[in-house]
C-alpha cells in the first residue's frame, strides 16, 4: 500500500484507465479495473439472495436439474466444484424442502439421482426473478450508451465466467485445478 494515498501500488490507476482507448488496455489492466465492480455485483446478488428462499448453491443445483429428468449427485458436485459430501448435504436440504426428489439409478442402483419437483421449479423462478430485479433496477439507472456498452460486453463476460450460453443452465464440470479450497 502507498502510505500517503492508501492505494495499492500494484494496481494501475483505475480512473486513468477509463480515459484510455479500451483496445489499448492489457489483460492485467482490464482485470484490475473489472475486479472491484464484479466483486461488488457478486456481493449485491448475495445480499439479495440472503432475502431469497434459496442459497446460490441451491439455485445452481436446481438450474442444473431443469435441463434433464434427473442427474447423479456426483455430476452435480462436479459441475459446481464441490465435494460429493457437500452436494449430498445441499440435496438433502432441497429434498427436505420438497424442491427435489432422490431416486436410485436405473443401471446402477447404488447411484443416487436427483430430479427437480414442480415446487422446486417455482422456487427457482422466484429466486431468479428476485435476483434479476436487483440487477434490472441498477441497469435501468444507466444511460442508453452505458446500457449498450454493458450489452456489448455480455459475450465476453460469459466467456470469462467459462459458461457456454448455448448450454446454459447446464454448467460443465470444473477442472481439478479450480476446485474450491478445502480446509486442511
Amino acid at each position: 500500500m502507498d502510505g500517503e494515498s492508501g492505494t495499492n501500488t500494484d494496481d494501475p490507476a483505475i480512473p486513468g484507465l477509463f480515459e484510455r482507448n479500451p483496445v489499448s488496455l492489457t489483460p492485467a489492466e482490464v482485470a484490475a479495473a473489472s475486479r472491484p465492480p464484479l466483486t461488488m455485483i457478486g456481493n449485491r446478488l448475495r445480499e439479495t439472495n440472503a432475502n431469497a428462499p434459496l442459497s446460490a448453491a441451491q439455485s445452481l443445483v436446481l438450474s442444473q436439474l431443469t435441463t434433464t429428468d434427473s442427474m447423479p449427485i456426483t455430476e452435480l458436485a462436479a459441475a459446481d466444484g464441490r465435494a460429493i459430501s457437500t452436494m449430498t448435504e445441499i440435496v438433502g436440504r432441497l429434498t427436505s424442502a420438497g424442491l427435489v426428489v432422490k431416486r436410485g439409478g436405473v443401471e446402477d442402483r447404488r447411484q443416487v439421482r436427483v430430479a427437480i419437483t414442480a415446487e422446486g421449479r417455482r422456487a427457482l423462478e422466484d429466486n431468479q426473478r428476485l435476483r434479476n430485479q436487483t440487477l434490472t433496477e441498477r441497469i435501468a439507472a444507466l444511460s442508453d450508451q452505458e446500457r449498450a456498452a454493458l450489452a456489448a460486453a455480455l459475450p465476453a463476460l460469459w466467456k470469462v465466467a467459462e459458461i457456454d450460453p448455448v448450454a446454459w443452465p447446464r454448467v460443465h464440470p470444473r477442472s481439478e485445478r479450480r476446485r474450491r479450497r478445502t480446509t486442511r
